[in-house]
């Protein structure tokens, strides 16, 4: 019998603004005795890859100040999330075999005509992850090799720079341009799955927080992957009508993220015995 639970943590994609929220979530409910940073595995996707890194460098209450100034490197955008999230689910229902139709989303063509400007993305990771190398904690950031449509999971061992890892893993396809790594193309980790929960396979505790709204489609997808979770306790944190209020219809925007880490914390708040029950702290890490 194992002595000590393992515990695995999954932060999906979910804009800018998504990002935000999970970054003041996350710092609320350190600051009420609950370090979800104390996982022994993080999982992160697209705007979670982002939260994943800062919470596994050290650097998440750094980048909750930025967010709570609006201080986020501007990037201009020619199409919405919205707009993204309709052209992919046109993809999705015309292509039955899942790795084709990453693939195919990976390729999409540029929505609005072009696609943001890869110097002005760069500046916006590098700014809101200051930490330049990969943490000793364990920590799987999820992308889409784009020739293939297979998922790829960086980590320390991995080859890739922390940096690049994180970019290429929100590389939204005919939003951003997407990123080179060792000569292959990447794409958004979301174009596989918007969580990648069944990476956390093993742990006996299993945390997924979203800041997304589930259609069927994603509803589906966790669900398989929760299932290939085993016996493993699960707990599903999603923005509430409040946060999402919050969020705002188009996430990818850097306009709401004030508002949003502001909800990010005051839902900490509504959520924290949940949290307790399930994700109690660690004696040897509690200082």
């Amino acid at each position: 019998m194992k002595q000590t639970q393992t515990r695995a943590l999954v932060l999906s994609g979910g804009g800018t603004a998504g990002g935000a929220w999970m970054a003041g979530y996350i710092s609320a409910l350190r600051g009420q005795g609950v370090d979800l940073g104390d996982a022994d595995l993080i999982i992160g996707t697209s705007a979670g890859a982002r939260t994943a890194a800062q919470l596994a460098t050290g650097t998440l209450s750094q980048a909750v100040r930025r967010y709570r100034r609006g201080d986020v490197p501007a990037v201009e955008l020619h199409a919405t999330l919205p707009e993204f999230m309709a052209a992919s689910m046109r993809i999705i229902a015309e292509t039955p075999d899942k790795q084709q139709a990453a693939r195919r989303v990976a390729n999409m063509a540029p929505l609005g005509g072009q696609l943001a400007s890869a110097a002005e993305r760069g500046r916006m990771v590098a700014a809101l992850l200051p930490a330049g190398d990969w943490p000793a904690q364990r920590l799987l950031i999820t992308a889409v090799d784009a020739e293939t449509g297979h998922r790829a999971a960086f980590d320390a061992d991995s080859g890739a720079g922390l940096l690049d890892a994180v970019a290429a893993s929100g590389a939204l396809p005919g939003m951003f341009p997407l990123v080179t790594i060792d000569g292959r193309r990447y794409a958004d980790g979301g174009t596989h799955s918007l969580y990648n929960a069944d990476l956390a396979a093993g742990h006996d505790v299993v945390i997924v927080l979203t800041p997304l709204p589930f259609n069927d489609y994603l509803r589906a997808t966790l669900d398989a992957e929760v299932a290939a979770l085993g016996t493993a306790a699960v707990l599903v944190l999603t923005a509430d009508q409040e946060s999402l209020a919050a969020i705002g219809p188009n996430p990818i925007a850097a306009e709401a993220v004030p508002a949003a880490v502001a909800a990010g914390v005051a839902q900490a708040r509504r959520d924290i015995a949940r949290l307790r029950a399930i994700w109690p702290a660690r004696a040897s890490r509690a200082a």
